[in-house]
Protein backbone atom coordinates (compact mmCIF):
# COMPACT_ATOMS: atom_id res chain seq x y z
CA UNK A 1 0.00 0.00 0.00
CA UNK A 2 1.59 3.17 -1.35
CA UNK A 3 1.92 6.52 1.18
CA UNK A 4 0.07 9.14 0.75
CA UNK A 5 1.27 12.57 -0.24
CA UNK A 6 1.66 13.74 3.46
CA UNK A 7 2.97 10.73 4.65
CA UNK A 8 5.62 10.89 2.18
CA UNK A 9 6.23 14.45 3.28
CA UNK A 10 6.63 13.63 7.13
CA UNK A 11 9.04 10.70 6.11
CA UNK A 12 11.15 12.57 4.35
CA UNK A 13 11.26 15.50 6.96
CA UNK A 14 11.71 12.64 9.53
CA UNK A 15 15.15 10.86 7.81
CA UNK A 16 16.84 14.66 6.87
CA UNK A 17 16.21 15.01 10.33
CA UNK A 18 17.60 12.44 11.52
CA UNK A 19 20.69 12.77 8.75
CA UNK A 20 21.39 15.90 10.09
CA UNK A 21 21.63 14.63 13.88
CA UNK A 22 23.95 11.81 12.98
CA UNK A 23 26.15 12.56 10.11
CA UNK A 24 27.82 9.04 10.79
CA UNK A 25 24.43 7.31 10.22
CA UNK A 26 23.75 9.09 7.03
CA UNK A 27 27.19 7.46 5.60
CA UNK A 28 26.70 3.97 6.95
CA UNK A 29 23.02 4.63 4.78
CA UNK A 30 24.57 5.99 1.56
CA UNK A 31 25.24 3.43 -1.08
CA UNK A 32 27.85 4.69 -3.01
CA UNK A 33 30.29 4.73 -0.52
CA UNK A 34 29.48 0.52 -0.17
CA UNK A 35 32.89 -1.30 -1.35
CA UNK A 36 33.17 -2.67 -4.27
CA UNK A 37 34.36 -6.27 -5.51
CA UNK A 38 36.49 -6.32 -8.48
CA UNK A 39 36.30 -9.29 -11.08
CA UNK A 40 40.51 -9.59 -10.89
CA UNK A 41 40.23 -9.86 -6.99
CA UNK A 42 37.61 -12.68 -7.16
CA UNK A 43 39.36 -14.35 -9.91
CA UNK A 44 42.84 -14.21 -8.18
CA UNK A 45 41.43 -14.98 -4.88
CA UNK A 46 39.45 -18.35 -5.96
CA UNK A 47 42.91 -19.57 -8.04
CA UNK A 48 44.84 -19.13 -4.38
CA UNK A 49 42.19 -20.92 -3.04
CA UNK A 50 42.30 -24.02 -5.45
CA UNK A 51 46.17 -24.17 -5.43
CA UNK A 52 45.70 -24.01 -1.92
CA UNK A 53 43.50 -27.08 -2.13
CA UNK A 54 45.91 -28.61 -4.30
CA UNK A 55 48.29 -28.41 -2.31
CA UNK A 56 46.33 -29.55 0.82
CA UNK A 57 45.51 -32.85 -1.32
CA UNK A 58 48.96 -33.75 -2.19
CA UNK A 59 49.93 -33.38 1.41
CA UNK A 60 47.30 -35.78 2.01
CA UNK A 61 48.92 -37.95 -0.94
CA UNK A 62 52.54 -37.45 0.14
CA UNK A 63 52.35 -37.80 4.22
CA UNK A 64 54.04 -34.13 4.40
CA UNK A 65 52.55 -32.36 7.78
CA UNK A 66 54.54 -28.80 6.51
CA UNK A 67 52.47 -28.83 2.90
CA UNK A 68 49.11 -29.63 4.55
CA UNK A 69 49.64 -26.61 6.61
CA UNK A 70 50.87 -24.30 3.84
CA UNK A 71 47.78 -25.69 1.45
CA UNK A 72 45.70 -24.26 4.23
CA UNK A 73 46.86 -20.85 4.90
CA UNK A 74 47.01 -20.48 0.71
CA UNK A 75 43.40 -21.34 0.69
CA UNK A 76 42.40 -19.05 3.84
CA UNK A 77 44.34 -16.13 1.98
CA UNK A 78 42.77 -16.80 -1.52
CA UNK A 79 39.05 -17.01 0.46
CA UNK A 80 39.91 -13.41 2.35
CA UNK A 81 41.32 -12.31 -0.95
CA UNK A 82 38.29 -12.93 -2.92
CA UNK A 83 35.57 -11.61 -0.57
CA UNK A 84 36.84 -8.86 0.83
CA UNK A 85 37.11 -5.07 -0.54
CA UNK A 86 39.97 -3.13 -1.39
CA UNK A 87 41.68 -0.93 1.25
CA UNK A 88 40.16 2.58 0.49
CA UNK A 89 43.09 4.96 0.32
CA UNK A 90 42.55 8.10 2.80
CA UNK A 91 40.53 10.45 2.03
CA UNK A 92 39.45 8.96 -1.30
CA UNK A 93 35.92 7.66 0.19
CA UNK A 94 33.29 9.85 0.51
CA UNK A 95 32.15 8.57 3.40
CA UNK A 96 35.45 8.73 5.09
CA UNK A 97 35.70 10.14 8.24
CA UNK A 98 38.56 13.60 8.29
CA UNK A 99 41.50 12.98 10.11
CA UNK A 100 41.21 16.19 12.39
CA UNK A 101 40.25 13.96 15.39
CA UNK A 102 36.70 13.35 13.60
CA UNK A 103 36.54 9.68 13.87
CA UNK A 104 35.25 6.79 16.32
CA UNK A 105 38.13 7.00 18.60
CA UNK A 106 37.00 10.83 19.12
CA UNK A 107 33.53 9.43 19.79
CA UNK A 108 34.56 7.00 22.05
CA UNK A 109 36.51 8.99 24.12
CA UNK A 110 33.48 11.28 24.36
CA UNK A 111 31.17 8.48 25.65
CA UNK A 112 33.68 7.47 28.35
CA UNK A 113 33.93 11.09 29.56
CA UNK A 114 30.11 11.16 29.89
CA UNK A 115 29.73 8.26 31.33
CA UNK A 116 32.49 9.15 33.75
CA UNK A 117 30.82 12.72 34.22
CA UNK A 118 27.21 11.03 34.96
CA UNK A 119 29.19 8.34 38.05
CA UNK A 120 30.37 11.17 39.54
CA UNK A 121 27.23 13.18 39.67
CA UNK A 122 25.98 10.14 41.29
CA UNK A 123 28.87 9.96 44.11
CA UNK A 124 30.04 6.43 43.07
CA UNK A 125 33.00 5.45 44.51
CA UNK A 126 35.33 2.58 43.72
CA UNK A 127 34.73 -0.25 45.70
CA UNK A 128 37.83 -1.79 45.20
CA UNK A 129 39.94 0.46 46.18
Amino acid sequence: MPLSEHEQKMLDEMERQLFADDPRLARTFQASTRPRRSRRRLVLGLVGAVLGLGALVLAVLLPAIWLGVLGFLLMLAGTLYAVTAPPAEPGSAPGAAPATGQGPDRHRGDFMRRMEERWEKRGGDDPRG
